[in-house]
């Protein structure tokens, strides 16, 4: 199985146990999404992303640009402060 088969099996089996009416507002915040033509403002594979300043999961300020200094980076948005 390729992993972009993979990626879809698990996206099926995940959406089966979400609630419909949970999945109607995820499905139309999507299209939503898709219908605003934001994708054409965000970055491509092989952009240089702008350098930024964003704290870290421990609060403390971290800079791009400090980190490429020593190597790639990946970087992991998560929202909300559980």
């Amino acid at each position: 199985m390729s992993f972009t088969e993979e990626l879809d099996s698990l996206r099926q089996q995940r959406r089966s146990q979400i609630p419909p009416d949970h999945l109607a507002v995820i499905d139309g915040a999507i299209a939503e999404l898709t219908r605003s033509s934001i994708t054409k403002q965000c970055l491509k594979v092989g952009d240089l992303a702008p350098d930024f300043e964003l704290p870290n999961a421990g609060g403390k300020p971290v800079k791009l640009s400090e980190l490429l200094a020593r190597g790639p980076v990946v970087l992991n948005f998560y929202r909300g402060g559980w």
